[in-house]
């Protein structure tokens, strides 16, 4: 009976382990995930941002490195990304700083104030 478990769990392990998505599939499941958090996250909601694509550059097993192009304010921005993936979930990461450009913009002609 043991045996029995121990095959069915590598038979598992090994069906799990194909199913996790090679490169160009991860990129497309992180561009919509992106978009999504972007369209319904109250600070993003309105701000139109676009994620045009992202590109699988590197990594390998389940995290990879990456670089999403998205849309902002009639620009095209390039924002490191990690995605870290399994069969059942997926998560990005921006560098630090990569996502700065959404930041408060101020209207055309406005400076900072020196203090």
């Amino acid at each position: 009976m043991m045996a029995t478990q121990r095959r069915a769990l590598i038979a598992l392990c090994v069906l799990l382990a194909a199913c996790t998505p090679g490169p160009e599939k991860a990129g497309e499941l992180t561009r919509v995930s992106m978009q999504e958090y972007f369209r319904y996250e109250p600070q993003f909601r309105d701000q139109g941002i676009e994620v045009l694509a992202v590109r699988v550059t590197g990594g390998q097993d389940r995290q990879f490195e990456g670089v999403a192009t998205i849309r902002h304010a009639g620009k095209s921005h390039e924002v490191p990304v990690i995605i870290v993936l399994d069969a059942v979930n997926l998560a990005w990461f921006a560098q630090p700083g990569g996502l700065a450009f959404l930041a408060g913009q101020r209207p055309d002609g406005a400076q900072q104030v020196p203090r």
